[in-house]
């Protein structure tokens, strides 16, 4: 199964295998991270429309048509995280087998070629090959590393080559979408929900405000705002990229002007959810090292954890912790929904208490003796 789905996905890309062995050459880095990107997904839910045409096939099921398009459209299914380790290490293993074979057969030159190429290239490859977790609770949704987290950044910098988008006011706007989660752990539908009016034009700062069946809001699933009204403050160079966009790029579209919100689509429609849904589909593509679970909720879970390592520096004991925590996030005052988003944070923590333990037991033995 792993290698039919290695050997579709080269098919896919036009690449003979063996004759670039053959040829002393290995797989490119963005060709074998076309691999790692296919072994996070149900193989089902990748289509096989480029290998019909790889192949020459003349005659294609109308209804594989139909189908594709609506995979198009719908975010595909991703693996568990054992099944998307266990396929990139038997890619691996497999590839480095075939270098053996085919080099023994090559000139001196190309062998040597081959072997260099292909341990670099296998290096990074394996690289990518997941931390599987002992058990399912801990395979639960966690944040970004602070390496994920970095990667997200660069990539999604209007200014960068591997930005997926081409118009200047979407990547303008997505990249503004991401560091505006980042920063504050707001829901995607609080974002969605911010209007123009909630920002303070003299301090830098902002208001989440719950609006249910808003009147001023077009949208057919209005995003509502499940947590208590709140002001968060940014940082001022944040504030001064919010009204930039306002200023520079919103105005611009002159349809955006009927509505008050301050996300909106190129169009000037008020964005949807499943826009940025579609955002962050979108970014794992354009970058296959990023987690396939990276959604708009991950960065909620980002900044909980950001925020726990945070507090751990300042020294804050954890009844503060927790207040200023549920205060930043809109959460009741007793609330315990902290749990679900420190996952990361917690793991560390514990990880820490019980290796100071074993060091405890270890001075305890040669004391002993």
């Amino acid at each position: 199964m792993v290698l039919a789905l290695l050997y579709r996905e080269l098919t896919a890309a036009g690449i003979d295998l063996l004759q670039r062995l053959r040829e002393g050459q290995f797989l490119t880095i963005p060709e074998l991270n076309r691999l790692a990107d296919a072994a996070q997904y149900w193989a089902a839910d990748l289509s096989d429309e480029d290998v019909d045409e790889r192949r020459g096939a003349n005659v294609v099921d109308i209804k594989r048509i139909r189908m594709r398009r609506k995979a198009a459209v719908e975010e595909r299914k991703a693996v568990d995280v054992a099944t998307q380790a266990s396929r990139l290490r038997y890619m691996a293993d497999y590839l480095e087998f075939l270098v053996t074979y085919v080099s023994a057969a090559l000139a001196t030159a190309l062998r040597e070629q081959l072997v260099r190429e292909s341990a670099d290239a296998l290096k990074a490859f394996r690289a990518q090959v997941p931390r599987v977790p002992k058990r399912a609770k801990l395979g639960a949704r966690e944040g970004l590393s602070k390496e994920d987290q970095d990667r997200l950044l660069k990539v999604i910098h209007p200014d960068s080559p591997d930005n997926p988008w081409t118009d200047g006011f979407v990547r303008r706007r997505n990249w503004l979408i991401v560091v505006l989660l980042l920063a504050t752990g707001m829901r995607r539908s609080e974002l969605l929900g911010i209007q123009i009016r909630d920002l303070d034009q003299r301090l830098p700062k902002l208001r989440i405000i719950r609006r249910a069946d808003a009147k001023e809001d077009p949208r057919r699933d209005q995003p509502n705002t499940k947590t208590n009204d709140r002001e968060l403050e940014l940082r001022p160079a944040i504030m001064r990229a919010v009204w930039s966009h306002i200023q520079n790029d919103r105005r611009k579209i002159k349809a955006a002007r009927k509505y008050p919100q301050l996300i909106v689509g190129d169009e000037g429609f008020p964005l949807s959810a499943k826009s940025v849904d579609k955002l962050f589909v979108d970014l794992r593509q354009a970058c296959p090292g990023l987690p396939v679970s990276l959604t708009s909720h991950v960065m909620r879970h980002t900044w909980n954890e950001r925020f726990s390592e945070q507090a751990e520096l300042m020294g804050l004991t954890e009844t503060v912790e927790e207040k200023a925590r549920n205060e930043q996030q809109g959460w009741a005052d007793n609330s315990k929904s902290a749990a679900t988003y420190t996952r990361r944070h917690t793991s560390r923590k514990g990880r820490e208490l019980s290796l100071k333990l074993q060091e405890q037991l270890e001075q305890k033995d040669d004391t002993d003796r």
